[in-house]
C-alpha cells in the first residue's frame, strides 16, 4: 500500500450524484490505502476543525469537495507541525485548486491519482493569520461572488459564475487602493486587485504564469472593465506567449505586500469571503504536500 492510514472527509453538499459519494470511491481508495477513516463535513468551519484537531494522526488527507471546503482543510492542516499529504477529490462547481494540480475532472479518475500521482510540495498564499490555495482578491472579483444567486449555482454550475462575471464586469466599481510590496509602492484607483498562486478562477485557465511552487504571488492590478477585460480572458494563450495584455493591468510577481483601501473591503480567498482589507499578504513557500499529475 501507498498509504497506511488515511482520512477521507466528505462534504455532504458537495457533488450532485443521487448515490452516494462513499460508495463510488471507497473501493478505488482501497487499492492505494491501507485504512480509511471517514468523517462528514456537515457545517461551516468543521473541515478546518476536523483538520486541527486529527490530521496530524494520519499519513493522507483526502478531501471530497468543492474549492470552499478544500480551503477549510488546508487552513486546519497548515497550522499543524506534523502535516499530512493532501489529496483532492472535486466535488464543487469550479474545483479551481484541483485543476491547478492537475487532478481529473472525473471522480473515478482523482482517486485512481493517489496511485499514479506524485506527491508535490506546494506554496500557500497568506492574509493576516489565514492561508489561502489559489487566490485572494478583492473589488469585482469578490462582488462576483457574492452576486451568485444560490439558485442559479445549484442549477447552472459553472455557468452561474460566467453570468456574474459578465454583469459586474458591464457594471463594475471602482475604489482607492494602496499597496507597499516588496519595497515597492502601489497606488491608485482600480476595479479588482487580485494576488494568484494558481492560474484558475471561476474554471478560467488566466491569462497568467501563476505557479505554486515557486515561492511568488502573481499581483494584479486591473484599472480597466468592459470589453478589454473579457479581450484578456478570450485571449488567455496568446497572452501567455507574448505578455502583452489587452486590459489595462499593472502585474508584479511579489513574496509580500500590504493592501490598504480607502474603505474597508471585502476580501475573497479561494472563493470564500469573509475578511475585510487592511490586510498583510505573503507566501509560505513548500508549505504543504499535495498528489497532482506527473
Amino acid at each position: 500500500m501507498r498509504f497506511a492510514r488515511g482520512l477521507l472527509l466528505y462534504n455532504e453538499h458537495a457533488g450532485s450524484q443521487k448515490e452516494p459519494v462513499i460508495e463510488q470511491v471507497i473501493s478505488v481508495l482501497h487499492e492505494t490505502v491501507g485504512r480509511i477513516d471517514q468523517k462528514i463535513i456537515n457545517e461551516p468551519g468543521a473541515g478546518e476543525r476536523m483538520c486541527y484537531m486529527n490530521a496530524a494522526d494520519y499519513d493522507l488527507v483526502i478531501i471530497y469537495g468543492g474549492d470552499g471546503t478544500v480551503h477549510e482543510c488546508i487552513n486546519g492542516i497548515s497550522l499543524l507541525d506534523k502535516r499530512p499529504i493532501v489529496a483532492v477529490l472535486p466535488g464543487g462547481t469550479c474545483n479551481d485548486f484541483s485543476r491547478a494540480i492537475g487532478v481529473p475532472e472525473d471522480l473515478e479518475g482523482a482517486c485512481r491519482l493517489l496511485k499514479t500521482g506524485v506527491v508535490r510540495t506546494i506554496d500557500l498564499g497568506t492574509m493576516n493569520d489565514r492561508f489561502f490555495t489559489n487566490f485572494l482578491g478583492i473589488g469585482m472579483i469578490t462582488d462576483t461572488s457574492q452576486n451568485i444567486d444560490p439558485a442559479k449555482k445549484t442549477m447552472l454550475g459553472k455557468m452561474s459564475y460566467y453570468l456574474s462575471a459578465l454583469e459586474m464586469v458591464r457594471h463594475p466599481s471602482f475604489f482607492y487602493y494602496m499597496i507597499e510590496a516588496d519595497g515597492m509602492k502601489l497606488e491608485g484607483e482600480a476595479a479588482m486587485i487580485v494576488a494568484l498562486n494558481g492560474n484558475y478562477i471561476g474554471a478560467f485557465d488566466l491569462p497568467f504564469k501563476a505557479d505554486n511552487e515557486d515561492g511568488y504571488l502573481e499581483l494584479i492590478i486591473v484599472k480597466d472593465s468592459g470589453f478589454p477585460l473579457v479581450k484578456e480572458v478570450l485571449q488567455t494563450r496568446k497572452i501567455k506567449e507574448t505578455g502583452e495584455h489587452a486590459a489595462n493591468l499593472e502585474h508584479h510577481q511579489v513574496q509580500s505586500f500590504t493592501i490598504q483601501t480607502n474603505h474597508p473591503m471585502q476580501i475573497d480567498m479561494d472563493g470564500e469571503v469573509y475578511a475585510v482589507t487592511p490586510a498583510v499578504c505573503g507566501i509560505k513557500k513548500r508549505h504543504i504536500q499535495v498528489i497532482g499529475s506527473p
